[in-house]
C-alpha cells in the first residue's frame, strides 16, 4: 500500500510559521521582562541596603549623643545635689560654731605655733578657693606689733580669721566700723581683743608725756583712760603687765559700748574673748 503525503496550502503553512513566531515572541518578552523585574528587585534591594548602612551610622551617633545628653544630665543632678548638700554643709557649720568651740580651735591652732608645728595648706589653693568670697569664724582686734600677727600664732590660713590691727589694739570708728562688717555680714561668732606684752603703744599712754605728733597723741590719749585711778599702772610710771591688761579691758568695754551692732550681736550669741599674747613662748592666754 502506498502512502500519500499531502502538501499542505501555502497559506496554511505561512499561518503556522506566524504563530509559531508569535509563540517564541511572547515567551521571549515575558523572559526579558522578568529578568527586568528581578534586576529591578535587586536594584530596589541594594538602594534599601545603602540606605539603611546610611542610616546605621546616623542612629549609632543619635544614640551617642543622647548617651552623651544622659551622662552630662546625671552629672548635672549630682553636682547640684553635691552643692545643695555642701550648701547644708557649711550652714549647719555656721549655725553649729559657737563662740567658745572656735575659741577652743584657735588655741588648738596657737598650740601648734608654740610647737612649731604649722598645719596650714597651700596657699596657692587656698587663695584660689577664696576668689568669690570669704566666710571667717573669728574676728580679731589686734596691735600693728610686726611681732603679734594673728595669722601665724593662731596657725590659721587665708580667710579663716578677720584681723584689725592698729597700735595699742584701739577701737576707734574705723575699726569698729571694720568689726561691725564682719560681724553683720561675714557672721562672724567670736571677737577676740588680743593685746601683748612690752606693747609700745601702752608704754608711751603710760608715760603722760606729750607725743610729738598729733597722730601719735591720738594715740595716747585713747589709751590712757585705762590707767585712770589704777594703782598697779598709775600714769606717769613705767609699763608693767597689768597695764597690758587694763588696756585690753577697756578696749573690750569700747566695742560694746560704742556699736550697737555689735551689742546686740553678743545678744544673740556673738562672744567677745580678751587674751594677752607673750612675745618669748609664743603663748596666747585668755584674760576672761
Amino acid at each position: 500500500m502506498k502512502l500519500t503525503v499531502k502538501l499542505l496550502p501555502k497559506s496554511i503553512s505561512i499561518f503556522l510559521i506566524l504563530m509559531l513566531l508569535l509563540s517564541f515572541s511572547t515567551v521571549f518578552m515575558s523572559g526579558c521582562s522578568s529578568s527586568k523585574a528581578s534586576e529591578e528587585k535587586s536594584k530596589s534591594k541594594k538602594k534599601k541596603s545603602a540606605a539603611e548602612e546610611e542610616e546605621e551610622p546616623e542612629k549609632e551617633e543619635a544614640k551617642e549623643e543622647k548617651k552623651d545628653e544622659d551622662q552630662k544630665t546625671e552629672k548635672t543632678e549630682k553636682s547640684e545635689k553635691a552643692e545643695k548638700k555642701g550648701d547644708k554643709k557649711d550652714e549647719k557649720v555656721e549655725k553649729g560654731l559657737s563662740g567658745e568651740e572656735i575659741w577652743k580651735d584657735l588655741m588648738v591652732g596657737n598650740k601648734h605655733f608654740v610647737a612649731g608645728t604649722h598645719t596650714t595648706p597651700k596657699l596657692v589653693s587656698m587663695r584660689q578657693s577664696l576668689v568669690n568670697g570669704q566666710k571667717p569664724k573669728a574676728i580679731i582686734l589686734g596691735c600693728a606689733d610686726s611681732r603679734v600677727p594673728p595669722e601665724l600664732l593662731f596657725d590659721k590660713n587665708l580667710g579663716e580669721i578677720f584681723v584689725v590691727r592698729d597700735a595699742g589694739n584701739i577701737p576707734d570708728p574705723v575699726v569698729l566700723g571694720s568689726i561691725e562688717y564682719a560681724v553683720e555680714h561675714l557672721h562672724a561668732n567670736l571677737i577676740v581683743i588680743l593685746g601683748h606684752e612690752s606693747c609700745g603703744a601702752v608704754a608711751a599712754a603710760v608715760s603722760d608725756e606729750e607725743m610729738p605728733t598729733k597722730n601719735l597723741q591720738a594715740i595716747v590719749d585713747r589709751i590712757k583712760p585705762a590707767f585712770e585711778g589704777s594703782t598697779a599702772c598709775p600714769l606717769g610710771g613705767k609699763s608693767n603687765m597689768d597695764c597690758v591688761k587694763l588696756n585690753i579691758d577697756r578696749s573690750a568695754e569700747e566695742v560694746l559700748k560704742q556699736s550697737p551692732i555689735i551689742k546686740e550681736a553678743v545678744k544673740e550669741g556673738l562672744t567677745i574673748v580678751k587674751a594677752v599674747y607673750k612675745l618669748d613662748t609664743g603663748e596666747v592666754t585668755r584674760l576672761n
